[in-house]
C-alpha cells in the first residue's frame, strides 16, 4: 500500500519538478526577506518596503522561462529593471491620484503586449505589473524609493542564487528522478488496469486509464528534453537514451490493447481479473519470469476451461479458453517487453565532463525543438496583424477589464480597488480562450472565498507572533506554488490565506479587510469575463478548431519529411523529433478542449470526446511508427522503399485535405493512399517470413489511414472538393 501511494506521488509530479520549484520559490522568498529586512533594520528604514523583495524573488523564480540556461540567468539579473521603472512611475505619481490610477492602464497594456517578444518579456511584464500594484498596496513615499529599488535587487539576486547555484537544475538529476517517475507512471498504469479488470463495466476506471496514458507521454517528453541538456554524452549515446525512453513509453502504451482484450474477453469471467492480478504480481521481476508466469497462467486457463458436461458447451468453452490463453500469452510478452525496456533505461549513464564547463549552454539543444514545435502556429500568427494578433487582442482585453475593475472596485472600496485589477490581470495569464478565462475566473473566486475563511482563522491564531506569522507566510507560499501546475483554485486559496498572516505583520488585519479582498476579487473576475466575452472575444470552439488544424498540419509535415527520408534510404533523428512535435501539438489541442470537456454535460461531450480520441490515436500511431519504420527501411529494396514513401506522402495529403488549407479533395487523397497500401500489401504477402517489420509498418499505416478517415468524418470534411470547412470540432 505504501509503495502504491509513493508511486502515485511520483507519477503526479514528473521528476519532482513542482516540488523543487516550490522549494526554490519558498527559499528564495525567505532569503530575499531575510537580507532585505536585515538591511532595512540596519539603516532604520520602514520594514514594509521589504515586501518588494519577496515579489521580485517570486517572479524571478517562476516567470523566467527562457529556452536556454544562459538566457534564464540573464533575464533573472535584469528583473530589477522593469520593476524599478514601474516603482518609479507609481511612487512619483502617488501625490496625483488621478494620474496614478490612469497610469495603471498603460502599465497593464504594456505588461501584456510585450509578451509577443518572447519569454523574457513575459517575465518583465509580470514583474512590472506587480511592482506597480504593490507600490499602490504599500503606499511608499518618494524618499522610500531607494529602499524599494534595493529590495528589488535583493529579490532578483536571491532568486538567482537559489535557482542557478544552490538548487540548480542538474540534467543528470532530472533524468534520474525522471526514470523513477516513468517507472511510477507505468506502475500506476498497471494498477489502473487492475481496477478496470475488477470493474469491467465502470467507465470511470477506463477514463482514468486513458488519462494515465497521457501523463505517461508528458513524462516521456519531459525526459527527452532533459537528455538534450545532459553533459558527457556523445550524440550516439543521447539518441540511444532517447530511443529507450520512447521504448518504455510505447511498450507501456502497447500493453493497453492486449490488457483490454483480455478484460473484455467474453469467456474469461473471473479468470481475467485473476490473470491480470497474477501478472501484476511479477511485473517487477525480470523479463523471463514475466514470460514464465504468463505461460503458467495460460496453461492453467486452458487446462481448467473444459469442465461443462454438455459436449457442445464443452467445445465452446474449450475454444474460448484457448483464445483467452493466447491473449494471456500475448499480454505476458508485452509485459516482458516493458520490463526489459525499464531495465534498459537505466543502463546509459552520462560521464562527467573533464573541461570544467558549467553547462550554461547545455540547453541549446532544446531550443530547436521548442522553435520547431511552434512552427505550425507560427505561420498563422505571422500572417495576422493589428487586432488580429493574439498578443494585441489580449492586451486590449486586459486593459478593458482593468478599466472596468477600477471603476467597479472603487465603488466598493476607494482604498483597496487594486485587488480587483490584479484579478482581472492574472486570469488572462494562461487563458487562451473565453472558456478558459471563465474557468480561471471561477477558480480564483472560489479559492479566494475559501482562503478568506482560512485567513481569518489563521490570523486570529497567530497575529502578534512574528515567528509564527513568518512561518505561515512561507508555508503558504510553498503550498501555493506546489499546486500552481495542478489547481489554480488551490494556489489562490493559499495565497489568500497568506494575506491573513501578511496583514497581521503589517498591523492592518481585520475581517473587513479580507471581506473586501473577496468582494474585489469577484469584481475583477466579472470584469475579466465581461472583457473576454464582449471585447475581441476568442471563442473556445474557434481556438480548438485552429489547434486541431495545426495538429493535422503538424502530422502532415511529419509524414512528408518521413516520406522524403524513406525515399532517400536514411532515417535520422528527424523522425523522432517530428513525432514529438506531433505530441506537443496534440497536448495543445487537448488543453484547449478542456473547458468544453470538463465543464459540460456528458450528453454534450460525446462527439468532442470522439474527435479527441481520434487525434490521440493518430499521435499514438506515429509514436509506434518511429519504432518500426527504421528496421523496415533497412530490410526493403529501393522499389519497395519508393512505394512506402509514396504511401507516407499520400497519408500526409489526407491529413492536409482535412484542413481548411486543402489543395485536393479528401476522397482523392484517400484513394491514393489505399492504392499504395494495396501495392505494399501484395509485396508483404510475397515475403517468406511472416510477420516482418514491413507487415507491422503496414498495419500501423493502415491504422493511421483509418484514423484520418474517422477524423475527417468528425470534422465534417466533404468527400468531394477542397472547399473550406467551418468549425468541425465545434459542432458538439
Amino acid at each position: 500500500m505504501v509503495s502504491e501511494w509513493w508511486n502515485r506521488f511520483l507519477a503526479s509530479d514528473p521528476a519532482l519538478r513542482r516540488l523543487r520549484n516550490a522549494t526554490r520559490v519558498t527559499l528564495a522568498t525567505a532569503l530575499a526577506l531575510g537580507i532585505t529586512l536585515g538591511l532595512l533594520t540596519w539603516f532604520g528604514r520602514p520594514m514594509t518596503n521589504g515586501m518588494i523583495a519577496a515579489v521580485v524573488a517570486i517572479n524571478s523564480t517562476t516567470a523566467v522561462n527562457d529556452e536556454t540556461e544562459r538566457e534564464r540567468r540573464r533575464t533573472t539579473l535584469l528583473m530589477p529593471l522593469p520593476a524599478a521603472v514601474s516603482l518609479v512611475l507609481a511612487v512619483s505619481t502617488a501625490s496625483l491620484p488621478v494620474l496614478n490610477v490612469g497610469l495603471f492602464l498603460p502599465v497593464v497594456f504594456a505588461a501584456t503586449y510585450i509578451r509577443r517578444f518572447g519569454p523574457r518579456y513575459f517575465a518583465f511584464g509580470m514583474v512590472a505589473f506587480m511592482g506597480y500594484f504593490f507600490a499602490m498596496f504599500l503606499r511608499p513615499q518618494p524618499p522610500q524609493l531607494p529602499d524599494l529599488l534595493l529590495a528589488a535587487v535583493c529579490g532578483a539576486l536571491s532568486a538567482f542564487l537559489m535557482r542557478f547555484v544552490l538548487l540548480r537544475d542538474d540534467p543528470r538529476g532530472i533524468l534520474d528522478r525522471g526514470r523513477r517517475t516513468l517507472r511510477a507512471q507505468v506502475q500506476g498504469l498497471l494498477h489502473d488496469v487492475r481496477n478496470v479488470a475488477q470493474h469491467p463495466e465502470g467507465t470511470r476506471y477506463r477514463k482514468r486509464l486513458q488519462h494515465r496514458s497521457v501523463r505517461l507521454n508528458e513524462t516521456a517528453r519531459m525526459l527527452e528534453n532533459a537528455v538534450a541538456e545532459l553533459e558527457g554524452l556523445d550524440e550516439a549515446e543521447r539518441e540511444l537514451l532517447r530511443r529507450r525512453i520512447l521504448n518504455v513509453e510505447l511498450t507501456a502504451e502497447n500493453l493497453l490493447n492486449p490488457l483490454i482484450r483480455v478484460i473484455d474477453h467474453p469467456s474469461g469471467g473471473a479468470a481475467v481479473a485473476q490473470a491480470v492480478a497474477g501478472l501484476l504480481a511479477v511485473v517487477r521481476s525480470d523479463a523471463s519470469e514475466v514470460r514464465a508466469a504468463a505461460r503458467g497462467l495460460a496453461d492453467r486457463i486452458e487446462r481448467d476451461g473444459v469442465r461443462p458436461a454438455d459436449p457442445d458447451a464443452a467445445e465452446s468453452r474449450r475454444d474460448g479458453s484457448v483464445e483467452l490463453a493466447m491473449a494471456i500469452r500475448r499480454l505476458g510478452a508485452a509485459l516482458a517487453e516493458l520490463t526489459a525496456a525499464n531495465e534498459d533505461l537505466g543502463r546509459v549513464a552520462p560521464r562527467p565532463r573533464d573541461d570544467g564547463s558549467d553547462g550554461a549552454d547545455s540547453d541549446d539543444g532544446d531550443s530547436g525543438g521548442a522553435a520547431s514545435g511552434e512552427r505550425a502556429t507560427g505561420d498563422r500568427t505571422e500572417q495576422e496583424t493589428g487586432l488580429r494578433r493574439p498578443e494585441v487582442r489580449t492586451a486590449v482585453q486586459v486593459t478593458c477589464a482593468a478599466a472596468v475593475a477600477i471603476v467597479l472596485g472603487q465603488l466598493v472600496s476607494p482604498n483597496r480597488w487594486y485587488w480587483a485589477v490584479i484579478t482581472a490581470f492574472v486570469v488572462f495569464i494562461s487563458a487562451n480562450s473565453r472558456g478558459e478565462l471563465v474557468v480561471r475566473a471561477w477558480q480564483r473566486t472560489a479559492g479566494t472565498m475559501l482562503g478568506v475563511l482560512a485567513g481569518v482563522l489563521v490570523a486570529a491564531r497567530i497575529t502578534g507572533d512574528s515567528v509564527a506569522e513568518l512561518v505561515m507566510i512561507l508555508c503558504c507560499v510553498f503550498l501555493a506554488f506546489y499546486l500552481a501546475g495542478v489547481s489554480y483554485a488551490g494556489m489562490t486559496f493559499f495565497l489568500t490565506t497568506m494575506l491573513g498572516a501578511l496583514y497581521g505583520v503589517l498591523g492592518t488585519f481585520s475581517v473587513n479587510v479580507l471581506g473586501l479582498r473577496l468582494a474585489e476579487t469577484a469584481i475583477g473576475a466579472v470584469a475579466g469575463v465581461l472583457a473576454a466575452t464582449l471585447v475581441l472575444p476568442t471563442r473556445t470552439r474557434r481556438l480548438l478548431w485552429n489547434n486541431t488544424e495545426d495538429f493535422l498540419l503538424q502530422l502532415r509535415d511529419m509524414l512528408r519529411s518521413t516520406g522524403s527520408a524513406v525515399s532517400g534510404g536514411v532515417l535520422g533523428e528527424g523522425l523522432r523529433e517530428g513525432v514529438r512535435e506531433v505530441d506537443e501539438s496534440l497536448h495543445t489541442t487537448l488543453s484547449s478542449a478542456r473547458p468544453l470537456v470538463a465543464y459540460r454535460l456528458p450528453s454534450r461531450r460525446s462527439s468532442l470526446d470522439r474527435s479527441l480520441t481520434v487525434l490521440t490515436g493518430c499521435a499514438y500511431a506515429t509514436r509506434n511508427l518511429a519504432q518500426v519504420l527504421p528496421p523496415t527501411v533497412e530490410m526493403i529494396d529501393d522499389d519497395t522503399r519508393t512505394r512506402l514513401a509514396e504511401l507516407l506522402w499520400a497519408l500526409a495529403e489526407m491529413a492536409h485535405s482535412a484542413t481548411s488549407e486543402a489543395e485536393q479533395s479528401f476522397a482523392a487523397a484517400r484513394e491514393s493512399a489505399a492504392k499504395w497500401a494495396d501495392d505494399l500489401r501484395d509485396i508483404a504477402e510475397s515475403l517468406p517470413q511472416d510477420p516482418t517489420s514491413l507487415h507491422r509498418t503496414l498495419a500501423l499505416l493502415d491504422r493511421l489511414r483509418s484514423l484520418l478517415e474517422d477524423a475527417a468524418a468528425e470534422l465534417g470534411v466533404p468527400n468531394q472538393g477542397p472547399s473550406r470547412r467551418g468549425e468541425g470540432t465545434t459542432r458538439t
